[in-house]
């Protein structure tokens, strides 16, 4: 049997290195992001992902001997010969050592371009016979927007791109950088914006469609670098506000007037250029079908806004690229829309359980918490890959108390303007309106009807809108057991869902790693594939 390995390292990698595993029909043994292993959020600095690799290996029961392929989501020797510097390795087997592997059978390396491997995890994961696909992120070897023809059975066709000097992601960036969100600040950003829905949009003029091209106003140089468009939009930035940084704190952004505007600016930008760039994608395509990839596919409130039919998968991000350059080698032969539950197992319960009662898994008990307000982690089955929480590492609380947002915003240490989603397994239209495919991995902003904001307001955004989940129940059975069961006893079959982590942690892994971040951060009760834990058997006790 021929494995491939996928792995997003090297070179070009600064940030979200993951390892995944194939085989020859291009069916997904594995795909492990090395955050959730060095427990580091998207594992800055780490450029080769050993501990992706060799857990991935051992969730397949496959060893390194048997690896024919490795798949590299960077066009190594190009990044190199642009830059006028040798490989930073002095051979492929250095690299391969690199990720961990010995001898004496040694795979063949291969490089794919960061976009094009983008492109293939996109289209591939779609279940799409055809379609225009849309590549949008900070930048690839020298690109940072790309759009490809994909028919299945046949290879990416790249149609168009854009150099670094247009990057949206760069843009956005900056902005997230100067509201003092970070680097990696951009869904924090785009949830600021949504404060700003009350102005009146101002187009800043950063990046403007004009009929078939993009206008910069960075210029139009392709041999801008990185560090050079940062700086430049970062001046960008303060020409518009006016001041160095906000005057609040992130924890009270919400209260800047100018913070929230700059926000909405960025959102506004984003928006117009990538339904510019949706509608380019299609017409030089000649398909209606359209996948979204790199970065900028994370924009929920965009993705929403344009017309379907649209695909984004669950990791359209740096961290995906190890799939995609798998993918790019040995393509699904039976396509099928992507599932996301790939990582590891939760494992065994911590041998110290002083003070916690463990009980069996049952419904019942977790819905009667639900109901008296508590919160609930969930660590069931495989992990899910991507930065969104699916129900397998997910906090679930009751949405029909508007406290609810304040308390789980609390418990998770964040702004306290940030939004919650919702999940459901029931007909959405009584809630909110229908997002299409994203809804499946919470990659759309959906309007609250009025029945849903007045019923569910812990999961109603500033701008009445909200990021929702459709689980399907063979997702996990026992969360759409429990949501049916709140439906039975006039619930609505609705929860709030999100990430089961602290601040600055990726999602939690094992069931270890769920008991220590539950039990500090104050939530009642985990379930796991083999109990139920009620952290305080005193508070969360039957009534």
């Amino acid at each position: 049997m021929t494995f491939i390995l996928g792995v997003h390292a090297g070179t070009g990698t600064y940030h979200d290195p993951s390892a995944c595993l194939i085989d020859g029909d291009g069916t997904v043994l594995a795909f492990v992001e090395e955050e959730r292993l060095t427990r580091t959020r998207h594992a800055h600095g780490v450029r080769m992902p050993a501990l992706s690799v060799r857990q991935c290996l051992r969730l397949a029961a496959v060893t390194a001997e048997e690896i024919d392929v490795v798949a590299v989501g960077w066009d190594e020797p190009r990044m190199s010969s642009r830059a006028g510097q040798p490989w930073r390795f002095d051979s492929p087997r250095e690299f391969l050592t690199a990720l961990g592997f010995r001898g004496p059978r040694w795979p063949d390396l291969h490089f794919v371009p960061h976009h094009r491997a983008h492109a293939a995890s996109a289209f591939h994961a779609s279940g799409y016979d055809r379609a225009a696909v849309l590549v949008l992120d900070g930048n690839g070897e020298d690109e940072c927007t790309s759009i490809y023809r994909a028919q299945r059975g046949g290879p990416l066709v790249r149609v168009a791109s854009w150099p670094q000097v247009y990057s949206v992601g760069h843009m956005y960036e900056a902005v997230s950088a100067w509201l003092g969100l970070g680097r990696h600040g951009a869904g924090r950003t785009m949830g600021l914006a949504a404060y700003d829905a009350g102005n009146v949009p101002i187009d800043p003029g950063w990046l403007v469609p004009d009929t078939d091209r993009l206008i910069s106003v960075l210029g139009g140089d392709p041999d801008q670098d990185y560090d050079m468009l940062k700086s430049r939009w970062h001046e960008q930035v303060i020409a518009f506000t006016g001041v160095d940084r906000p005057k609040q704190p992130p924890q009270s952004l919400d209260t800047d007037p100018v913070a929230v505007h700059v926000a909405g600016v960025a959102q506004l930008t984003v928006e117009n250029v990538v339904r510019w760039l949706a509608a380019r994608a299609r017409f030089l395509t000649g398909i209606d079908e359209l996948c979204i990839a790199g970065g900028v596919g994370l924009n929920c409130a965009t993705n929403s806004r344009l017309p379907g039919p649209l695909y984004v998968p669950p990791v359209p991000h740096d961290g995906g690229v190890a799939l995609s350059a798998a993918w790019s080698l040995a393509a699904p032969t039976n396509p099928a829309v992507f599932s996301a539950y790939t990582g590891s197992h939760p494992g065994a319960l911590p041998a110290d359980l002083a003070g916690v009662l463990v009980c069996d898994v049952d419904v019942d008990r977790v819905a009667d918490l639900l109901l008296d307000g508590r919160i609930v982690g969930v660590c069931r089955g495989r992990s899910e890959v991507g930065p969104r929480a699916l129900c397998h590492r997910s906090f679930l609380a009751s949405p029909v108390s508007a406290q609810m947002k304040q308390t789980m915003n609390m418990l998770k240490r964040r702004e306290r303007w940030r939004p919650f989603g919702p999940v459901t397994n029931a007909d959405l239209g009584t809630w909110w309106s229908p997002v299409g495919q994203l809804d499946r991995y919470m990659l759309g902003a959906a309007r609250l009807t009025d029945q849903g904001a007045s019923t569910l307001p812990a999961i109603a955004h500033i701008d009445g809108t909200t990021r929702p989940q459709r689980l399907r129940d063979a997702d996990e059975p026992f969360v759409a057991a429990v949501l049916d069961e709140l439906a039975r006893r006039g619930h609505p079959p609705v929860l709030l869902n999100t990430s089961f982590n602290g601040p600055g942690e990726p999602l939690v892994d094992t069931a270890a790693e769920a008991f220590d971040c539950a039990r500090r951060l104050g939530a009642d009760a985990i379930v796991t594939d083999s109990a139920l834990l009620l952290l305080d058997p005193v508070k969360t006790s039957r009534r």
